[in-house]
Formats: C-alpha cells, sequence, structure tokens
C-alpha cells in the first residue's frame, strides 16, 4: 500500500473534526464496488476512511452519510461494529463525502484461509461460524426504533418491492440477455411468503464483511453497512448461507471460501443456531436464498455493463460475464426451477 500525504484543506478538516494535528498519510485498503476504503493514519492514531467509488453503481448503495448515520446508532446496541468519528459532507473539501470511523486493532478479515493462530484451536471453523451467526442474529434483533432509526427504511411490503425494483434496476443497465433473471423472478413473485416482523438488516452479510481477532475465532465488528435497511431479516440469512458451503458451480466463488475448508459446519448447523438465538422458527428458507442471490446478481450486472461500457476495468468486473450467470443459476436450483 502506497502512503499519500493528503491536501492541506483535507488535512485541515480532519484535524479540525479529530483533534489530532497531522501530518495525514491515506493508504487505499480495498477497490471494487463497495465504498472505497482506505486507512487514515496521523502519528501513531489510525482511523479508516470510507468514501463512494468513482464508478458508483448507485447513489443510494453508496451514501457515507447514511452509514454513518446506522453506525451511530449501533453504538447504543449489541451489535458490534467500528465507531463513527466524523462524516464530511462539506462539497469544499476536496474527497468529500467521505466518512471517518475508528480502526479496529488487532483485527483480520478472513476469506479463503484461517489465520496462523486459529490453526491451534481444532473447532475453529465452528467457532467462526457461531460467531458470525451470533451477531446477525444480533443485529436482527436489535431495537431499531429505540436507536433512532425509525425512518431509516420503508419496512412496509418490503418482501412485495424487492423484485420489481432490483428487476427495474436490471433493465435499466442490461447489456446482454440473462434468460435465467425473468425466470427466477417470475418465480420469486408467485411464490413469495408472508413476511414475520421487521427488522434492522445489514444487506450485504456474509463472513467477508466481517473482521475477526487475529489471535483466535472471535469476531470484532462487522462492516459495510452501505446496504443496511429496514424489512424482512431473513433476506441476511438467505445471503450469509447461499455462499457457505459447498456449491456446485459457484457465482463469485471467493466469497466465504473459508466456509469450504474441511471440518466447516453445514448450513443446517447455521440455520438451527440462527434459529435458537432469534427465538423463532425459520421458514421458507429456499425462498430468501433464492432472493438474496437474484438481488445480488441484479446488483453487481451493473458493474459488468460498465465493464462492457469501457467505464470499469477490473478483475472483478470482467469475472462478472460469468459469476452473475452463475448466482442466477443458483438462485434458479433453490427455486428448484430447472435448467
Amino acid at each position: 500500500m502506497t502512503a499519500t500525504a493528503l491536501d492541506r484543506p483535507v488535512a485541515d478538516w480532519l484535524t479540525g473534526h479529530t483533534g489530532r494535528p497531522g501530518p495525514w498519510e491515506l493508504r487505499r485498503l480495498t477497490g471494487g464496488n463497495s465504498n472505497e476504503t482506505c486507512l487514515l493514519t496521523c502519528a501513531d492514531t489510525e482511523y479508516v476512511l470510507r468514501r463512494p467509488p468513482r464508478h458508483a453503481l448507485s447513489a443510494s448503495a453508496h451514501s457515507v452519510a447514511r452509514e454513518h448515520r446506522l453506525l451511530a446508532a449501533l453504538e447504543h446496541t449489541a451489535v458490534a461494529a467500528p465507531r463513527p468519528v466524523a462524516l464530511c459532507d462539506d462539497a469544499g473539501v476536496p474527497m468529500a463525502p467521505f466518512l471517518v470511523m475508528e480502526h479496529v486493532p488487532g483485527a483480520v478479515s478472513i476469506t479463503s484461509e484461517l489465520p496462523e493462530a486459529y490453526r491451534g484451536h481444532p473447532d475453529a471453523l465452528t467457532r467462526l461460524a457461531d460467531e458470525v451467526v451470533d451477531v446477525l442474529a444480533a443485529i436482527h434483533l436489535a431495537d431499531w426504533r429505540a436507536a433512532g432509526l425509525g425512518d431509516f427504511g420503508r419496512p412496509a411490503n418490503f418482501l412485495e418491492r424487492q423484485v420489481p425494483r432490483w428487476y427495474r434496476q436490471w433493465e435499466g443497465i442490461a447489456r446482454r440477455p440473462l434468460p435465467m433473471l425473468p425466470r427466477v423472478a417470475r418465480w420469486l413473485e408467485e411464490n413469495r411468503p408472508d413476511e414475520g416482523p421487521p427488522a434492522l438488516l445489514h444487506g450485504d452479510f456474509h463472513l467477508d464483511n466481517c473482521l475477526f481477532s487475529v489471535d483466535e475465532p472471535r469476531l470484532l465488528a462487522v462492516i459495510d453497512w452501505e446496504l443496511a435497511t429496514i424489512g424482512d431479516p431473513l433476506l441476511d440469512l438467505g445471503l450469509l448461507l447461499a455462499f457457505w458451503g459447498e456449491r456446485p458451480r459457484p457465482g463469485m466463488p471467493a466469497i466465504q471460501a473459508v466456509s469450504r475448508l474441511p471440518g466447516a459446519p453445514t448450513r443446517e448447523h447455521l440455520l438451527a443456531r440462527y434459529r435458537d438465538a432469534v427465538g423463532r422458527p425459520v421458514e421458507n428458507i429456499g425462498y430468501y436464498v433464492c432472493l438474496a442471490l437474484f438481488k445480488l446478481a441484479a446488483i453487481v450486472e451493473a458493474a459488468y455493463s460498465q465493464y462492457l461500457a469501457g467505464e470499469l476495468d477490473t478483475p472483478y468486473a470482467a469475472a462478472l460475464e460469468h459469476d452473475v450467470p452463475a448466482l442466477l443459476d443458483e438462485a434458479a436450483a433453490a427455486a428448484g426451477l430447472g435448467a
């Protein structure tokens, strides 16, 4: 990671809102279509800076103001998340808008391999899975109204709006035929279950959006909240289960790749633990797995359209040529639809 010294107006804003004198340096941590994430350093203090990507898939999907509000609300709940420090929405400040939050010390993200220290824990994968399920339950059990999120989403008719919303998004950016997408959309519309009480949703919940202790299988924080809303919590669970364990022809195979290591618990284990944690039955989970994959396919197809238009040239975007159809095939399989 190459450090970049920040321009004076940005540095002055940061000093004024953190009390740290500078000098300030910025290092880019991640790319892709999530909000850009950078390590912000001032002397011996580290923060994380988040800002919308240069090629945003949609304005609503990258609102750092919304993410800041959500993180501030989570401080008053049992949900482990980074503490927000400051929000810059001043158009006169270069780089704005951006969000500054605490840097979680001793944290590591886990993708395809376990940290070295975990190898002394024979049940590391099970503990990891349990930590992930437990924090998901905490998110869904959080009193979002008491946390000041009463107007954060539109929970009424949440499920009813999902398929039309994401289908319209795909229609607006489509540059190639995806014949499985309308088939899956039709099945989802015809088989929509009654939804239960609304809850806080993360919106993109899986193991890769969690930070863990580098020393032991212990979850420290859930990150990347830009798609959070209020609605049917089983949509979060559907995405977690969709990417967990063996998958015959996976789309986006790097996500939760660690769940395919020998000794990883089954989807049934995760489902049972979630059910026990929230204290209520979980029904029609296949529907939510299908919907989660359909939604994701519709969202990330926008990045592939940008790739085809020459606006985005990354390995991630190029891989969507095959990943999006594979996601839709998995959605169809969850629905019991034939090829």
